[in-house]
């Protein structure tokens, strides 16, 4: 998202990665990257570019998907539209995980909080039951405001539990869980579940998605207490990659330089996580 978030789009964005190294790439849904939004032409040359490139395509982000638990039937049957559009366009890419984001859905003002939780299930079993037949991974992750529907690991694992479908999965985001105060122990309520993480900075009141290193995340310990509750062996048992995606740039707030965001990160995690590889 870094490179969207400095109006650089997503072939530039591609090449960039593979300049720095990265073998893995989580793909933003968003703009330019929004398959929704692409001719059968661009779908098509987004993914040439991942094979000439070498890239893989470790999970998608679903970034349109605020609204997937409207009390509007017709907004939630276009979120749903656009949700099989993006798992499509990864597997075409080469990919399995797809990720669920905005918590699953906002509490809307004048709509209770019980139907709006009924409305989030809902949507999340239609769409993982739609998934499973293709293979396809789902993941959804908690974003730590109150009006967002997951915003505790206790809601992602009431969610698990609802929808109870075997390809559905929590992805980590290490900012959120500063915010929420969530420490990494908490984790092992989910440990068996977890395939994916972002590292990702906050300054423990919102999640700032600055440059790693910036903020106040003690992405370190998170990241240890992931490899110590077995994410590895959780990936082999799925046939996924262990990845753990650096997350930087938010909609609606412009990077300067996506490239000098990125070098910075690196270094910092080449620092403090020397054993993570791009």
């Amino acid at each position: 998202m870094v490179y969207e978030a400095g109006d650089v789009g997503a072939r530039t964005m591609l090449s960039k990665a593979k300049e720095f190294g990265f073998t893995y790439i989580d793909f933003n849904a968003w703009r330019s990257g929004d398959p929704t939004a692409m001719s059968r032409g661009d779908r098509q040359e987004i993914v040439r570019l991942f094979q000439d490139l070498g890239l893989r395509s470790s999970q998608l982000l679903m970034i349109n998907t605020r609204e997937v638990a409207s009390s509007d039937a017709q907004i939630r049957t276009k979120v749903q539209d656009y949700m099989k559009a993006c798992a499509d366009f990864q597997l075409e890419l080469g990919g399995r995980q797809v990720l669920i984001c905005w918590g699953a859905g906002v509490y809307e003002a004048g709509v209770s909080r019980e139907q709006t939780w009924l409305l989030s299930v809902e949507a999340v079993r239609e769409f993982a039951d739609w998934c499973s037949d293709k293979g396809i991974i789902v993941e959804m992750e908690l974003d730590p405001h109150v009006y967002f529907v997951l915003n505790n690991l206790n809601e992602i694992v009431k969610m698990l539990e609802a929808v109870d479908l075997p390809n559905l999965f929590p992805n980590i985001d290490i900012g959120h869980l500063c915010i929420t105060r969530e420490a990494p122990k908490a984790l092992e309520k989910i440990g068996s579940r977890i395939l994916h993480a972002h590292i990702s900075e906050t300054d423990t009141f919102e999640h700032t998605n600055s440059i790693i290193g910036r903020g106040r995340a003690d992405f370190p310990a998170y990241v240890r207490k992931l490899q110590e509750l077995g994410i590895e062996a959780n990936c082999r048992k799925a046939g996924v990659p262990a990845v753990v995606d650096i997350e930087m740039g938010e909609p609606g707030r412009h990077v300067d330089d996506p490239d000098r965001w990125v070098r910075e990160s690196l270094e910092c995690l080449k620092n403090r996580l020397p054993d993570l590889r791009p």
